[in-house]
């Protein structure tokens, strides 16, 4: 096989050209961009899965096509780069299931990773042991990560400051972050949404699509990393009100519009609007929170009430709005709603006029439950102090051990893998609302909790520690925070 293979080839990954030497190098991408110039060879051998020729000693190391199985000119059979299995995408904040027609089996929006979660070796692991592996900051911010193919056949980091609205791509060869700027056209909006109600989604392709809430509406943005380009497209024009939720097979988002009415977009897996659901009558929602989706209704809890969808019997969904009941106030900063045993989501509020602490269902006013104590929640499990308990947060353990009621866990991440759950222990000597409100620095450690025992595996100090965001990308787990010096990982049981 000598015959002359020197050209252009155009492939599913992208455009590529191989010289008169047989040296191969990746020209466009699959979306037709050039590939920047501040992207490596290296890079793009990881980013796009490039197959290799085994190299004498000290030979340069030819890469080629991810489509190849033999070099064109010789026909010697090329080896496959390690570690390319599937691996699932992170949808921040939570690690949510991507979009798909596939009807999830759980609530949507709560802090529960789609994919399982567990250390490696988590025996060996000590508290003030070095991390596995570090990356560094990426520029002054606040970021959510997102790993998943970005043009790229491998999955790609990507860096977002929501506020900022600006996103960096790791690039793994040159270990650097690298700002994606617009490729043609709109420039991606702000977001002015609270930490705590900030989320995505993610449609998953080669050139995968984020959809995020922005002061423009709801933006779908494809991030192309080889070129460092993005194009993004914004729907509805008005602000967003609150986060997306996948909800009856579509992605849902209130925009506020120039009269103050909030109207409800909706888009399909292709990003494809349906009709808007407009809300009758003016409503001040007051400080939102995530939103929540189960069976036939989503939720988006407010702090002067719930904003509703709810599916009809005829099929087509419709908005409300319900204010909490005289004298309620809903605490968004103990965590998720509580989902109990028969699917229902339940709300932390306080009860002013008898200074106790209830729990509300979601959707339903008249039922509630008073608790004792407010519990740091999750989803499915919730703390009392720091205990795991996966009974309702509002029963009282008969033989409660209060001997742990100087420290609480804030859960981060559910995984289904043996019931564990990731979360951050601090002390609380001042009892818990004041220290969530409290921006004093504290020592605070990472806990895997799962049904066997409570291991922690990195100490670290910080004001507001359980702002900490976990992510995982290639196999790791990392977390960030805004007030760290670089972003540690530990790696994942495969």
């Amino acid at each position: 096989m000598d015959h002359k293979t020197s050209g252009d080839w155009p492939l599913p990954s992208g455009a590529w050209h191989v010289d008169d030497e047989g040296a191969w190098t990746m020209q466009r991408s699959a979306d037709g961009q050039n590939v920047s110039p501040l992207v490596s060879h290296a890079d793009i051998g990881k980013l796009m899965h490039a197959r290799r020729l085994p190299a004498a000693a000290g030979a340069p190391v030819r890469q080629f096509p991810p489509e190849f199985a033999f070099d064109p000119a010789s026909g010697a059979a090329l080896q496959v780069p390690p570690a390319t299995s599937a691996t699932p995408p992170w949808v921040p904040p939570y690690g949510a299931s991507p979009v798909s027609d596939v009807p999830p089996t759980g609530p949507a929006g709560l802090r529960q990773a789609s994919a399982p979660l567990k250390l490696a070796d988590q025996r060996a692991r000590e508290e003030h042991a070095q991390a596995d592996v570090s990356l560094p900051m990426p520029p002054p911010g606040e970021y959510e990560f997102f790993s998943a193919q970005f043009g790229t056949s491998a999955p790609a980091l990507l860096a977002l400051d929501p506020r900022k609205a600006v996103l960096h791509a790791w690039l793994p060869a040159s270990k650097r972050w690298l700002a994606l700027d617009p490729d043609y056209g709109s420039l991606l909006a702000e977001s002015d949404l609270a930490h705590g109600a900030w989320r995505a989604e993610l449609v998953p392709e080669f050139n995968s699509v984020l959809v995020l809430p922005t002061s423009h509406g709801l933006a779908c943005i494809r991030p192309d990393v080889p070129s460092l380009t993005y194009v993004v497209e914004h729907v509805g024009g008005a602000p967003c009100a609150a986060a997306p939720v996948w909800f009856q097979s579509r992605l849902w988002a209130p925009l506020r519009d120039d009269d103050g009415r909030i109207r409800f977009v909706n888009l399909d897996a292709q990003q494809k609007p349906g009709s808007d659901v407009l809300l009758d009558g003016l409503f001040d929602l007051g400080a939102v929170s995530a939103p929540v989706a189960y069976n036939r209704m989503a939720v988006w809890p407010c702090a002067n009430g719930q904003l509703r969808l709810q599916l009809q019997p005829d099929g087509n969904v419709a908005a409300s709005f319900t204010p909490w009941p005289e004298g309620l106030v809903p605490h968004f900063e103990f965590g998720s709603p509580y989902v109990s045993r028969d699917g229902g989501l339940w709300q932390l509020c306080f009860e002013r006029s008898r200074g106790t602490y209830v729990y509300v269902k979601l959707g339903a006013q008249s039922e509630r439950a008073d608790a004792l104590a407010p519990r740091l929640c999750s989803g499915s499990f919730n703390y009392r102090f720091a205990a795991k308990l996966k009974t309702a947060p509002w029963e009282e353990p008969e033989h409660g051990d209060d001997g742990g009621k100087n420290q609480a866990v804030m859960p981060l991440l559910e995984s289904n893998a043996g019931n564990s759950v990731f979360g951050v222990k601090f002390a609380t000597s001042a009892g818990l609302s004041s220290v969530l409100r409290s921006s004093d620095r504290l020592a605070a450690q990472l806990v895997q909790d799962d049904e066997l025992r409570e291991n922690v595996f990195h100490t670290f100090a910080v004001s507001e520690p359980w702002r900490v965001r976990l992510f995982v990308h290639e196999g790791t787990l990392w977390a960030y925070h805004p007030l760290l010096s670089r972003i540690d990982g530990w790696a994942l049981q495969a």
